[in-house]
């Protein structure tokens, strides 16, 4: 049996020369002890891993019976649990058990110098950081026993300052996994583990509601000044539902509601990605010229979604003059199609 913490258990040179590692050292990583974390100096390395955990390698969710979570997710194991459930697939804290991964872009980060590095970060990137191993008892004892290094970090650091320590440079760009990335980049690379997007089981549940101009009314009464807790916790569940696949325009129209309500929702990992996967910051600042460009680049933009913005642009124009000219406003060639309904 695996075990849920990332970091338990020692890892196989067999698996590292699977993954190509040729220049691997252990190292000390405080948590509540001091582990053994795996250090490379190589780039390609860290991208091969990282591209191996994150890269789907199926949509089919009628192959695979049983998930393993990567730790961090920024959705809630309640809502991946829910939509998985709809197509009898369970989800487990023992990886060994599972048939694939949900994975997510907050199992990876990269920090520099001493910073605080969560305890269940699966790998990490360390730019300019610092090997100690005498400032405190637990590394003494680990250095003791292992000779390793210990990577310092502000956690680990405890109440000790950097002058006051025997610190040594680590390499200037230290690529750091735990035992776990290891593990599930091997399984997947050897065909043992699938990889399943996020979205591709969020957007695959029954749980999910078309946006209207009438659900972008209601949220915005349960989200606006005089609602009740009662009310916005109501909106915390039904925002991460709405899909607005093929209407786009409305969510920009509430693009600027949403974001000026997404502090209420900043302990609601579900609502906060979904607001960050539909760019609800980012359409906020557009105007109605700038926002048809972008649903144009992303081969949203149609006759419907052009004609909603266009009427906005048209009351953004300025123009001067207007004692000695009269001006006529056109849409231009290539967006002269958009004008027409298609049937």
């Amino acid at each position: 049996m695996a075990s849920k913490n990332v970091h338990d258990g020692s890892i196989t040179a067999e698996t590292l020369d699977y993954l190509g590692f040729t220049d691997m050292v252990t190292v000390g990583f405080v948590t509540s002890e001091v582990v053994d974390v795996h250090l490379s100096e190589s780039q390609t390395q860290w991208d091969i891993v990282k591209d191996l955990l994150k890269t789907e390698t199926t949509s089919d969710l009628t192959t695979v019976k049983r998930a393993f979570v990567l730790p961090m997710h920024n959705v809630s194991t309640d809502r991946l649990k829910a939509s998985l459930k709809e197509h009898k697939i369970s989800v487990t804290n023992d990886y060994e058990k599972a048939d694939f991964i949900i994975p997510h872009t907050n199992f990876y980060d990269s920090y520099s110098h001493i910073p605080n590095i969560p305890q269940t970060k699966m790998m990490f990137k360390l730019s300019n950081g610092y090997y100690c191993h005498d400032h405190r008892p637990l590394t003494q004892d680990y250095y003791d026993r292992t000779g390793n290094d210990v990577i310092i970090e502000s956690r680990s650091q405890d109440n000790n300052y950097q002058h006051n320590m025997n610190y040594e440079s680590a390499p200037f760009d230290s690529f750091v996994f735990s035992k776990m990335s290891l593990e599930l980049a091997s399984l997947v690379q050897n065909g043992e583990m699938q990889v399943i997007a996020t979205d591709t089981i969020l957007n695959q549940s029954a749980n999910r509601t078309p946006i209207t101009q009438q659900l972008m009314d209601d949220i915005t009464k349960m989200t606006d000044y005089s609602a009740s807790a009662d009310d916005i916790e109501m909106a915390g569940k039904i925002i991460p539902t709405i899909d607005p696949t093929g209407e786009p325009y409305l969510l920009y129209n509430s693009a600027n509601m949403l974001d000026n309500v997404s502090y209420k929702f900043n302990r609601n990992k579900d609502v906060m990605y979904w607001m960050d996967k539909h760019k609800i910051y980012h359409l906020s600042t557009l105007n109605a010229e700038n926002a048809i460009k972008y649903f144009d680049e992303k081969g949203e933009l149609d006759s419907r979604c052009f004609k909603s913005l266009e009427v906005k642009c048209r009351e953004q124009i300025q123009i001067h003059n207007r004692e000695l000219y009269t001006f006529k406003v056109q849409v231009k060639p290539e967006y002269r199609k958009y004008m027409v309904e298609v049937e």
